[in-house]
């Protein structure tokens, strides 16, 4: 399980390579989105350590893109955006 998983990330570290302009555009939007959304979500609750975290995650992934960091640090920093964001999503809804 842990070679398929390994194989289908540089898999697609080769594809972000391929086409890097069109994917870094598509993925800051996505994990800028969700990021914005676990902070909306963190104000309503008054959690600034939640904001805090969320808005971290969010700019260190888009400073990796913009900086223009390999693929791999790009995937790996937009996976954790993401998941980071969607638990800080639904802690804040509990």
């Amino acid at each position: 399980m842990g070679k398929l998983i390994l194989n289908s990330f540089k898999q697609q570290a080769l594809q972000f390579e391929e086409s890097r302009f069109a994917a870094m555009a598509i993925l800051i939007i996505f994990q800028s989105c969700m990021g914005s959304i676990a902070a909306m979500y963190s104000l309503m609750n008054h959690d600034y350590v939640s904001l805090s975290i969320s808005v971290i995650v969010t700019m260190a992934s888009n400073a990796a893109f913009i900086a223009l960091s390999p693929a791999k640090w790009c995937l790996g920093i937009v996976y954790t955006s993401v998941a980071t964001s969607i638990v800080l999503i639904i802690i804040n809804l509990i």
